[in-house]
């Protein structure tokens, strides 16, 4: 026998009851597929962001052969982040030449492209480290600039990561909970709580919106920047500049580089030791932030290579910034394990021309300066 609802109280509960289940049924099918499916976007994202920015944090490090900066980049990048398994470093053929964690299965077949790879409990990306041309002393670096933007990458290894789905599994099934929950409450309490639900529902969807914003904006930085030093790296920096370039020409305001360039660096690295070189440009990268207002932009250029953009500046203005800079960094040594290590730079000033108002131009004359200082004796400043 079917339960029939008596009396005018039955029937109008019923008619209270199905329109707010049906609601609550059709709000939470689709928030819970929405929410699981941005979650595992945005786990994929981070996880590809993470191997993408390792992948150029090691390519300088692959470039000059030093296993103990892959060592570091490797156990770095596992302990920035507790779900990361484990962090390998590949040559081209495939053979591992530093990982940190439990080793990575890597795929039975390496691509030139990016993979990801996904079992029940673990995600694997494998992001191949491309070599990009950097000009070496006495090159015009607008020259390779350009030339390294036409030719194709050559691959030079992989970064394999593996990162552990059982905290996205977790949030998850807390999920599928919660929906089961909420479901069984909007079945028991009716119409009379169907709007507090749906309420609900939405305030715990723009929480997850929020959230999942909070971590694209984080894979995003991660991607631009430079993991040794914190900077901006070549990306964001080239990106900045040309957006400064237009402002510039917009409003008829001047705009500096300076190009600075640790004196002597490869003999840092041959007479401490790699980790010491890597600290010594880490201090130097903090010497320049410090030096320079919260409006300009220091970026990583390329291995001892650090470039400063400095909006509604001249060039004397310029010039006189990058004294400041030079005499700091000569007066802050690297300290490690009770002793110190000295270091200078060359900097290289140049103007926005209104007869060349390009990257190119700014970008070649400042590197132009930056080497005449080098030829003229290192730790001084040339202006273009």
């Amino acid at each position: 026998m079917r339960f029939m609802p008596s009396g005018f109280r039955g029937r109008l509960l019923l008619g209270a009851v199905l329109p707010a289940l049906l609601m609550v049924s059709l709000l939470e099918f689709v928030f819970l597929n929405r929410y699981q499916a941005d979650l595992e976007q945005s786990f994929q994202e981070h996880g590809q962001a993470i191997a993408r920015q390792m992948g150029q944090a090691a390519e300088f490090a692959l470039f000059s052969g030093s296993d103990e900066t892959l060592r570091v980049l490797a156990d770095a990048t596992r302990k920035s982040d507790p779900q990361i398994v484990s962090v390998s470093v590949l040559d081209r053929a495939g053979k591992a030449l530093q990982h940190a964690g439990t080793p990575a299965n890597t795929p039975d077949v390496l691509a030139d492209h990016l993979q990801v790879l996904n079992t029940e409990w673990l995600t694997t990306v494998v992001a191949p480290i491309m070599e990009t041309a950097l000009p070496v002393d006495g090159a015009d670096l607008a020259v390779a600039w350009r030339a390294a933007k036409t030719q194709k990458p050559v691959l030079v290894g992989y970064i394999v990561v593996e990162i552990s789905r059982a905290e996205l599994a977790i949030r998850q099934h807390e999920m599928l909970q919660i929906t089961l929950a909420i479901l069984l409450g909007g079945l028991l309490l009716a119409s009379g709580l169907s709007s507090r639900i749906a309420a609900g529902v939405m305030a715990q969807l723009d929480a997850a919106s929020a959230e999942l914003r909070r971590q694209k904006e984080a894979a995003e930085a991660l991607a631009r920047t430079d993991v040794l030093t914190g900077l901006a790296n070549r990306r964001a920096f080239d990106e900045a500049a040309h957006h400064e370039i237009q402002r510039a020409q917009r409003y008829g305001t001047p705009l500096a580089l300076v190009m600075a360039d640790l004196d002597y660096f490869k003999s840092v690295n041959d007479k401490y030791g790699h980790h010491v070189g890597d600290l010594v440009l880490q201090d130097f990268a903090r010497v320049l932030l410090a030096s320079v207002r919260g409006i300009d932009i220091v970026g990583r250029w390329g291995g001892e290579e650090f470039v400063i953009l400095m909006p509604g500046t001249d060039l004397e203005e310029a010039r006189q910034a990058a004294e400041r800079m030079r005499l700091a960094v000569a007066g802050a040594p690297t300290k490690f394990d009770g002793k110190a290590c000295g270091y200078t730079a060359s900097f290289g000033v140049a103007a926005l021309l209104a007869v060349t108002p390009t990257m190119d131009s700014l970008l070649g004359r400042a590197d132009a300066a930056m080497y005449r200082a080098k030829d003229n004796g290192r730790n001084r400043i040339e202006v273009s």
